[in-house]
């Protein structure tokens, strides 16, 4: 080899090994610490394993299935005594001696307890209703006492203590006579309780006054039956089933000039047969 010739493959030489400096080993990987060639990155890459992705995945809990799951849906049976406010209430009698009698008032909103006003005033044509006691307030009497205009309840009344000053016994067979009576109650058109009378009680004045002022003590007040004793006419026995109270007023003596229309007070208790 001529001196010119082998000089030139020293100088070759010495920049081909410069140009395979490694670089670093942020952007390239290395081997031992040789120089690693493409089809070595190739071999490393391909044999290094691949790190197994963590799941992250929970399997879903029992009530998450079961929502995805059909099934049947079931619609809540509506309480029908928390619909009765706003309703045009009708009470008809289908046995007894009222057979075929009914009467009907507007039962007063909610609202009646925060603005009562004159919305219960007489002639109104409205009622009071307690929901937790399941309990309705009408009027009886005559409106203006005006006897073309009898109010809700005057001809119950009526049958019970004709014009008043009949004595209690009077009263005692009358109620007797209404005991069991089929009575039906219409809301808005439809029927919403089919009932019977269990129970009816002329309360003492006492008790009168009182369970007007303290409708929410109605159970007590009969139990407790405060007052004159012979003033109390009849009784409430009490019923498992559902029940609904009705009340209004009944007459004392003449001598009480027009405070007699409202001096005494009759309750009914109606058993609830559906």
């Amino acid at each position: 080899m001529k001196p010119r010739t082998f000089i030139l493959s020293i100088i070759t030489s010495i920049l081909l090994v410069g140009c395979a400096v490694p670089l670093s080993s942020a952007s390239q990987p290395l081997l031992g610490q040789g120089i690693v060639s493409e089809s070595s990155i190739r071999t490393e890459l391909n044999s290094t394993p691949t790190p197994q992705e963590i799941s992250t995945f929970e399997p879903e809990s029992t009530d998450a299935l079961n929502e995805d799951s059909p099934t049947p849906s079931v619609t809540p049976t509506p309480d029908l005594f928390s619909t009765l406010y706003d309703c045009k209430m009708e009470i008809e009698f289908v046995s007894g001696p009222l057979e075929n009698k009914s009467t009907d008032f507007i039962v007063l909103g909610r609202d009646y307890f925060t603005d009562k006003a004159d919305k219960f005033a007489p002639g109104k044509g409205t009622g009071i209703y307690y929901e937790n006691e399941r309990y309705f307030i009408i009027h009886s009497s005559y409106q203006n006492s005006n006897i073309l205009r009898p109010m809700e309840a005057e001809f119950i009344r009526k049958y019970l203590e004709y014009w008043g000053g009949t004595g209690n016994q009077y009263i005692q067979d009358q109620i007797d006579t209404l005991i069991g009576s089929q009575v039906n109650w219409i809301c808005d058109g439809k029927e919403v309780f089919q009932t019977s009378i269990n129970g009816i009680t002329r309360l003492s004045h006492e008790a009168s006054d009182r369970l007007w002022l303290n409708p929410n003590h109605l159970q007590q007040i009969i139990s407790e039956k405060e007052g004159d004793e012979s003033e109390w006419i009849g009784e409430i026995p009490g019923a498992s089933a559902p029940t609904i109270y009705l009340s209004f007023c009944g007459w004392g003596p003449e001598s009480l000039g027009s405070q007699r229309y409202t001096h005494f007070r009759y309750l009914f208790e109606f058993d609830v047969h559906n």
